[in-house]
């Protein structure tokens, strides 16, 4: 479920770049702003895709190993989770906050 929901913050925060940029708004965040120039907003999705694939496969990794009687493992599940979690929480902050900054465009 957390991964689904990080694809639709990274497809949201892609689409909002797109718009912004065709209205002529700089991206602020350096490593986007090098995809960008390097690859348009192709290059910037793809990088988006790769981010969520990895954090799929990380979860889906940590919860096969778990292991009632092996601490580490269920530490390390609770950790992969509460990584995409944040990650999810903040990339919605970040998506409204690009819709706000579209409105006043």
């Amino acid at each position: 479920m957390w991964s689904g929901l990080l694809l639709g913050g990274q497809a949201t925060d892609t689409l909002t770049t797109a718009v912004a940029s065709a209205r002529g708004a700089m991206e602020s965040m350096p490593w986007s702003a090098r995809l960008l120039e390097l690859g348009g907003i192709g290059l910037f999705w793809g990088a988006k895709l790769l981010l969520v694939a990895t954090a799929a496969t990380a979860l889906l990794l940590a919860a096969r190993w778990v292991q009632p009687e092996r601490r580490y493992s269920q530490v390390m599940f609770r950790f992969a989770l509460a990584s995409v979690q944040v990650a999810t929480i903040g990339l919605a902050a970040v998506s409204l906050h690009n819709t706000v900054v579209l409105g006043s465009i």
